[in-house]
């Protein structure tokens, strides 16, 4: 059963290089929990949090997590949550998939 996890991501249509500032926004993102083979806190993510740089609506007490996936390619996805948080959100959705 697949997983929609809200990730994190630089946005750098309609930027300039003369005054360049990155502008991170969110999307939704769809995953294989098979596919994860690791997460991880993120912690730079919080200093773009505290500097401003990510969309407005995110809680201060936000936490971040550098979740891979690998297949077909290994990909590293920055995603809103705690390392907690998504393990439980895959956890959930395997035992989804065996009750049928």
């Amino acid at each position: 059963m697949l997983v929609t996890l809200t990730e994190v991501y630089k946005d750098s249509r309609g930027q300039s290089l003369k005054n360049y500032k990155p502008k991170y926004t969110l999307r939704s993102v769809v995953v294989n929990p098979e596919h994860v083979m690791y997460i991880r806190e993120e912690t730079s993510t919080l200093d773009l949090l505290h500097e401003g740089l990510l969309p407005e609506g995110i809680d201060s007490r936000a936490r971040f997590s550098r979740v891979t996936v690998d297949r077909p390619s290994s990909a590293d996805l920055i995603i809103v949550g705690s390392p907690e948080q998504i393990q439980e959100k895959l956890i959930l959705s395997r035992k989804k998939m065996l009750k049928g």
